[in-house]
């Protein structure tokens, strides 16, 4: 395996930016420098507008940020191997906007939220399987069962 095409650390440090400057620095053009315009998603909680490249990635976290403008990742395990890295996390905020077509409940969340990612040999995020627990999500906010 040649070291430079597939740079393990390169890429667990390309993740963490995506989480320090998207998801917590709310600063959502800046995935545009660490996600391929063609990028799919593959998170079965997400509708069709949110999974398409890096624009459906874009508008996803918009919404989320609307929705719960303290959003926060903390980043509690990352590994990686070749062009992949898995990710554990605690994603937390409080519902302050419209999430989903839900109205705000002004209810605050914390819950588990995976990612793996797969990257580019320039260490682009190339491609996403995620998912994070959006029934204990729903039921933290009062709008549906909670989670057991």
């Amino acid at each position: 395996m040649d070291p430079e095409r597939n740079n393990p650390e390169r890429n667990k440090q390309n993740l963490q930016r995506l989480y320090d400057d998207v998801m917590n620095g709310h600063r959502v053009d800046a995935a545009d420098e660490l996600i391929t315009p063609d990028r799919p998603d593959h998170d079965p909680n997400l509708p069709a507008e949110f999974t398409g490249g890096r624009e459906g990635f874009k508008r996803l976290f918009r919404m989320f940020i609307g929705a719960f403008p303290d959003l926060s990742f903390q980043n509690e395990h990352m590994v990686a191997e070749g062009d992949l890295v898995a990710a554990h996390n605690v994603m937390r905020g409080t519902h302050r906007g419209t999430f989903m077509g839900i109205p705000a409940t002004g209810k605050p969340f914390s819950v588990s939220a995976s990612d793996v990612c797969r990257f580019t040999e320039g260490g682009l995020i190339s491609e996403h399987w995620g998912v994070f627990d959006m029934g204990s999500l729903l039921g933290q906010l009062g709008v549906a069962p909670p989670a057991r």
